[in-house]
């Protein structure tokens, strides 16, 4: 199953979960039960075979430590 991140509509509570795509809707904050929405994360892509050639997701969430390609 993979991680989603989370951020709560309600309290604003920050976490991951790993649920299964069809019961992503049904998350709720485990602080205050609140409804949340999904955060979309940067990820990186890399092709076998092709040393240093990669590309890079979606936007820099500013949350990663140790990334050189956001900024």
């Amino acid at each position: 199953m993979p991680n989603y991140d989370f951020r709560c509509n309600d309290c604003s509570w920050k976490f991951s979960r790993q649920v299964a795509i069809k019961d992503k809707d049904q998350v709720r904050c485990p602080k205050c039960g609140g409804k949340v929405s999904q955060l979309f994360t940067g990820f990186l892509y890399v092709r076998k075979g092709e040393p240093g050639a990669g590309s890079t997701g979606s936007s820099c969430s500013g949350s990663c430590s140790g990334c050189s390609g956001c900024h």
